[in-house]
């Protein structure tokens, strides 16, 4: 059981990830800073919206356990936020929302502003599993 604790903790940081960046999504779009920026997306802050960032995202959470930086959680995070961020411009946004490759019909700022949120999830994420992670015993 207990080599199974690191999935648990990616998962849990990969949701925990899910949520904070949903939530700045939320916020930013409530505020109109996203929309004043090219990026039209202000969803509305419902349980099922939030639920559904966070299921996938604890599922993302599981790339958390690839060994890259791993003295360096915040440069980890970034560049693991890319995966995600991919997945939605390359299939979810053209496929399941029906927007256009790189979500462009939600405006022309949607590429960068999803690669933020991204890249936030992943460094919110990897601070949480960081932060929940014992230190090693050398």
């Amino acid at each position: 059981m207990k080599s199974l604790k690191p999935v648990f903790l990616a998962l849990t940081a990969g949701g925990f990830g899910g949520l904070t960046s949903g939530i700045l999504v939320w916020v930013l779009g409530k505020l109109g800073v996203t929309p004043t920026l090219g990026f039209n997306m202000v969803p509305e802050f419902a349980a099922a919206w939030i639920a559904g960032r966070v299921f996938a995202s604890c599922l993302w959470g599981l790339i958390f356990l690839f060994p890259i930086h791993q003295t360096a959680p915040v440069t980890k995070g970034a560049l693991l936020g890319i995966l995600p961020w991919l997945s939605s411009i390359l299939v979810v946004f053209p496929y399941k929302m029906q927007v256009g490759f790189f979500g462009l019909e939600m405006g022309y700022g949607t590429p960068v502003w999803t690669l933020f949120f991204g890249a936030f999830w992943g460094v919110s994420g990897m601070l949480f599993l960081v932060r929940m992670t014992p230190p090693s015993k050398s």
